[in-house]
């Protein structure tokens, strides 16, 4: 089974792009490390994210998020990182996982 983990980029603090997409990265990786470890999440056995399909930040805002969407498509379920209500992209991830009846998970309700 395969998670998508969306998290907040541009609703960070930080103040350039490359500030957020970095500091949104490195806490990616570190939900990506306490999935691994937390039994709640032992069925999924991939774990994918906008930086799975848009690695180096070099695709426009728009592009990024069609690759998401897509991304989502071939996910079973999708976590909410903290903070996701804030973030246009995220509210986007989750409307389609809503929408195809992916399970959802949210960080503020585990």
């Amino acid at each position: 089974m395969r998670l998508y983990i969306a998290t907040p980029i541009n609703s960070r603090k930080e103040k350039s792009f490359r500030e957020k997409y970095l500091a949104a990265k490195h806490r990616f990786e570190m939900l990506k490390e306490l999935v691994c470890f937390d039994p709640r999440f032992d069925a999924f056995a991939e774990i994918v994210s906008t930086f799975s399909v848009n690695p180096y930040g070099m695709y426009t805002e728009e592009e990024a998020l069609g690759r998401c969407v897509t991304a989502i498509l071939g996910c079973d379920a999708i976590y909410l990182d903290h903070g996701w209500q804030g973030s246009k992209g995220c509210n986007l991830e989750y409307r389609v996982a809503k929408i195809y009846g992916k399970e959802i998970l949210e960080y503020d309700s585990m």
